[in-house]
């Protein structure tokens, strides 16, 4: 396989892949979803909402694959968001942000089968990336993707 070949086939169309799978970013605080916004924007076709019932419109509207949610939210916290969009699509990588004070609440999630990951407030934004381009592949090889297409799957 030529370089030329490799780059339409290999990184570019895993990297095409991976943004088609969209992420759907929600926290009841719109300065963090736009903080997040802006580190994904170039990965994924993003969705966002500030609130869960907006977030379960969007999830239902648009199918992404990868979901971030905060805990703490006013109407509905983040592990009832999950476990709704659990329901809906249980192939969804499902990503949980929250603080220390709610250890509880991760234990009960990742013992539900409810996250695939949590993240610890404050977070790295280099290390939230490839967390999600992580779970983004990982989403892609469950899902049958052709690893031969994409020769990046391998090094997950």
């Amino acid at each position: 396989m030529s370089w030329k070949d490799f780059d339409k086939q290999g990184a570019r169309g895993e990297e095409q892949e991976i943004r088609k799978l969209g992420l759907l970013v929600v926290d009841d605080e719109k300065e963090i979803v736009d903080t997040l916004r802006e580190v994904f924007a170039k990965h994924f076709d993003l969705h966002h909402a500030t609130s869960a019932k907006a977030a379960l419109d969007a999830f239902r509207e648009h199918g992404p694959k990868i979901v971030i949610t905060d805990q703490r939210m006013p109407e509905m916290t983040g592990l009832e968001l999950l476990r709704k969009i659990k329901e809906i699509d249980p192939s969804t990588v499902r990503i949980l942000v929250t603080g220390y004070s709610d250890l509880g609440t991760v234990v009960q999630a990742l013992n539900e089968g409810l996250v695939w990951q949590y993240v610890a407030k404050p977070w790295n934004h280099e290390e939230l990336r490839a967390l999600v381009l992580k779970g983004a592949r990982r989403y892609l090889h469950e899902s049958g993707a052709d690893r031969s297409k994409y020769p990046g799957l391998l090094g997950m």
